[in-house]
């Protein structure tokens, strides 16, 4: 007891300022719809009975299949990528550097719509087995296929994550151990086993952490192929069924899901530090012979081209077909709003998540540290799940708040702070961290308001950062769907809600407008990062 009130008076009576009062607060009020989530969802339904039964089996290992397929595929995409673009000089290298990242700019759900009809390729076979094995085993067969697609689908859009983590760490803490295992005479495979994944290892596990992340929080892509996972059946409870209940005990497996991967990443990055003393790294890479470059540049130029290229031609071909009209539909003020709500959203999340890093470094306050890491959990939590704990806090302070949370930008934009605070943290988080303490020390030395260090001092050092996780934000929020099409006002759509409802409606050819519009919105912002983060490392 003696400890905890001596910890309480130093951490809360003599530390705790208005800065640090108000970092605690906004980082609490983030954290809230999350914490009416876990602290509701022992309320049980009618209906769960029979979701328990007959559903959830199916539910959890339609979620595993995909998450461990997607999690190994775009690690050996990803890494792979990176090792030869960054270790390897070949033809075409510099350009293929920079096409490897632009399948991030392709949502899953426009992926998965793109190659909508490629199961059609495989009919003779379905077909076949229908007459030769009998509906059982076909059934089986054709499931498996989906599988397969989906997975396949997914990690050609979503391996950039691994790959410009990988690609960073190699770039930073790779280079020196690179070269001195060349000059030793080390064997490639070798070296790449016993010393380059180790030293990357954290970056990898961050990369896959947000692959898995994303593949969790995807609704539209699994309903259009039939893959009942855990977001599936959170969707069918509340709006199929009009039961919440159900749909938080859903949640509550899902955020198991979260929590392990979590824990998983924790202790596979438990101890791995490396510093980069010296500065910038340059590589000499290793020259490829001729007849082996064929090889790696088909390897490297695969996913871009089933992850973009034949997407974005299978979106033009549709386009030059459609009978596409401005009348169809207001596709002038959608994209507007698309673009609005991504541009006020993101620098209000990176305004917050610099105001609270800010105070966190600049106090060196360690309960404001401890508290601020709640307020990151909200990107574990998928779209779907944040939707529920909005609508759990709505229902609580309607009776005490009169505010309008559901079906207003207002509560639009709080959710997406929730689900993308992470976001904007991690790069302004790091940043901090490798200017250290003496900046912020120096300024409380010689008595610098805090404001005068936030804007004079601070913001212009960090001016890079601050833009690399704006244009990070505003890419995820133009994207973004399960949590606007439940969040939205009446009336309200995105670029991502429209293109849902128009291949809801089956209107394949109109829906390619819209899709290769958050496309074209999301590429300058793709080239600006990678432009930004090579010329820091």
């Amino acid at each position: 007891m003696k400890n905890i009130y001596k910890y309480l008076k130093n951490e809360f009576l003599f530390r705790i300022n208005i800065w640090s009062f108000l970092s605690i607060l906004l980082s609490l009020i983030i954290f809230l719809p999350i914490f009416l989530i876990i602290t509701n969802f022992n309320i049980e339904s009618a209906n769960w009975i029979h979701i328990k039964e007959n559903l959830l089996i199916g539910y959890i290992f339609s979620t595993l299949y995909l998450v461990i397929g997607v999690g190994i595929t775009s690690t050996i995409i990803g890494v792979g990528c990176a090792w030869f673009v960054t270790c390897y000089d070949f033809y075409g290298r510099k350009y293929i550097e920079w096409v490897l990242i632009l399948p991030m700019t392709i949502p899953t759900y426009i992926a998965a719509y793109s190659y909508y009809d490629i199961l059609e390729i495989f009919n003779p076979f379905f077909i076949w087995s229908r007459n030769n094995l009998g509906l059982q085993q076909t059934i089986l067969i054709e499931s498996i296929f989906i599988y397969l697609i989906v997975i396949v689908l997914f990690s050609f859009v979503l391996y950039p994550y691994v790959y410009l983590s990988t690609k960073a760490s190699l770039m930073v803490q790779g280079c020196r151990t690179i070269e001195a295992a060349n000059t030793l005479g080390i064997p490639t495979n070798k070296l790449l086993k016993k010393v380059i994944i180790p030293i990357i290892r954290p970056a990898i596990i961050a990369g896959v952490s947000l692959v898995v992340m994303e593949t969790l929080n995807d609704y539209a892509a699994v309903e259009y192929f039939g893959i009942s996972t855990l977001t599936i059946g959170i969707f069918r409870s509340w709006f199929g069924m009009n039961d919440i209940e159900s749909a938080l005990k859903l949640s509550s497996f899902l955020i198991t899901f979260v929590f392990i991967i979590l824990v998983f990443e924790k202790l596979y990055r438990k101890g791995a530090k490396y510093n980069n003393e010296g500065g910038k790294n340059y590589l000499r890479r290793i020259n490829i012979q001729e007849n082996k470059q064929f090889m790696v540049i088909l390897f490297c130029l695969t996913p871009f081209i089933f992850g973009f290229l034949i997407p974005v031609l299978r979106l033009l071909t549709w386009m030059i077909r459609s009978d596409f009209s401005l009348n169809d539909f207001n596709l002038v003020m959608i994209a507007f709003n698309t673009i609005v709500i991504s541009i006020v959203s993101s620098m209000f999340i990176v305004f917050l998540a610099y105001l609270i890093n800010f105070n966190k470094n600049y106090f060196n306050n360690d309960a404001c540290k401890k508290i601020s890491h709640l307020a990151i959990l909200g990107y574990s939590m998928p779209g779907a799940i944040i939707a529920i704990g909005m609508l759990k806090l709505s229902s609580s302070i309607n009776g005490l708040i009169p505010l309008v949370l559901i079906g207003s930008i207002f509560g639009l934009i709080f959710s997406y702070t929730v689900r993308f605070f992470a976001v904007a943290w991690q790069p302004i988080d790091s940043s901090m961290e490798k200017l250290g303490k003496n900046i912020n020390q120096a300024s409380r030395t010689l008595n610098v308001k805090p404001s005068k260090s936030l804007l004079n001092i601070n913001l212009p050092i960090l001016k890079k950062p601050l833009l690399i996780a704006s244009l990070i934000v505003f890419i995820d929020i133009s994207k973004e769907l399960p949590l606007t099409l439940i969040l939205r006002p009446f009336n309200f759509d995105t670029l991502a809600t429209l293109t849902y409802d128009l291949i809801n409606q089956a209107q394949f050819f109109k829906s390619s407008i819209p899709s290769l519009l958050i496309i074209l919105i999301s590429v300058p912002a793709i080239l600006i990062i990678n432009k930004q983060v090579s010329e820091e490392n």
